[in-house]
């Protein structure tokens, strides 16, 4: 079978070499024509420069939140919520920047993109597309940005690299001061409404031990109220917590998911507290006087809500304090010059690819033809013999 069909194989190859033989006249004619076409065709085409810029995107890190609630966690252990995830918070990276509308818009309008690319300025998304399709972004291993740009203007292609690198700084900036905005008024209307509520439980503990002659409780409830404030205090820091991830994030953010876990945790372990004997002894908090339980609760309210209002309080210098020193840019290492040689079109490989091409549609063409003749032929010895 194997000698079969090395036969079969070298009777085909002598075949097609006797067919290119036979018909290499047209063959040779088809080749050159294409091969002069492409290289007239390659002539005309316009010459592209690329230029590239090199940088390295900003330190990212946690905002203060985040940090608050990594390093609430620690303390959290002692009380048994240990359940602390991995995870960190959503942080905007510069290549959303770099690939955003408003970028690209900004770079299209400034050097008349559209003019350039010979599109009406009414069909923005193909002008965009033209764009995208002359723009390169490459993140390498060592952790560096290299835009690429190309253009028929070999200065204009350094230009629009280097341009493209400032304006993405200038919207990334834009947006970290507006979301700045929006922690700040947060977190001062948290502190505000936190003061409200001290305001409130005061008069009302002053209430309560006027009307009871209660001005101190005893020396064990004491003691219990620092464990429940602590307690409360972590409830109120992890519902902030929950509540600001929930606003910026969503339901579904992981963070968000653990912010509420851990609140969630926190106001079980006060339940806990009241329901079950071992805070103050072997009894539980339910089982005291009512008015005691009423006292001491709303003192261990306000210690909750005065240790909070102290975190808030930093939070908020020290994201003042950060946002002085806060840079979202792109450090440029290697800026973009104009490029000293094209960079496309590649000439040799158009005239190389389509010479080659036109031989083998040429031979293919032959093939065609003569099966076409043999099959003709097989079809009238056929009716000769019927």
């Amino acid at each position: 079978m194997k000698e079969i069909e090395q036969k079969n194989i070298k009777s085909d190859a002598s075949y097609l070499f006797a067919l290119i033989y036979k018909h290499k006249v047209f063959i040779t004619v088809v080749t050159l024509v294409a091969a002069i076409v492409s290289v007239i065709v390659s002539l005309l085409l316009p010459v592209w420069y690329a230029s590239t810029v090199n940088c390295v995107p900003p330190q990212e890190s946690g905002s203060n939140f985040s940090s608050g609630l990594s390093g609430l966690s620690s303390v959290m252990k002692d009380f048994g919520l240990s359940r602390i995830g991995g995870k960190s918070t959503q942080e905007y990276t510069m290549f959303v920047f770099l690939e955003s509308r408003t970028v690209i818009d900004s770079v299209i309008k400034k050097y008349d993109l559209a003019k350039v690319y010979d599109i009406p300025d009414s069909l923005m998304t193909e002008v965009r597309k033209e764009f995208l399709d002359n723009r390169s972004i490459e993140y390498t291993d060592e952790g560096n940005f290299e835009i690429t740009i190309w253009d028929t203007d070999r200065k204009r292609a350094a230009d629009i690299a280097n341009d493209y690198i400032k304006i993405t700084n200038h919207v990334a900036n834009k947006t970290y001061k507006e979301e700045l905005e929006v922690n700040l008024n947060y977190i001062n209307n948290r502190i505000s409404s936190i003061d409200s509520m001290i305001t409130v439980i005061s008069a009302e503990l002053s209430k309560i031990s006027k009307d009871n002659l209660m001005f101190s409780p005893e020396e064990q409830a004491q003691s219990a109220s620092k464990v429940l404030a602590e307690l409360k205090s972590y409830a109120f820091q992890y519902e902030i917590f929950y509540d600001f991830y929930k606003k910026n994030y969503g339901e579904d953010d992981p963070t968000t998911q653990l912010a509420k876990e851990m609140f969630d945790a926190a106001n079980s372990k006060i339940d806990d507290a009241f329901n079950k004997p071992g805070l103050v002894g072997n009894f539980s908090l339910q089982e005291t006087t009512p008015i005691a339980v009423d006292y001491l609760t709303k003192y261990a309210d306000i210690e909750a809500l005065t240790k909070t209002k102290a975190l808030l309080v930093t939070t908020l210098e020290k994201t003042i304090i950060d946002s002085r020193k806060h840079i979202s840019n792109f450090f440029v290492i290697d800026k973009a010059i104009p490029a000293d040689k094209k960079d496309k079109p590649k000439r040799a490989f158009i005239v190389a690819g389509s010479t080659i091409g036109a031989f083998v549609l040429a031979v293919f063409i032959l093939l065609l033809v003569n099966s076409f003749k043999l099959a003709k032929k097989n079809m009238k010895e056929i009716d000769t013999k019927n």
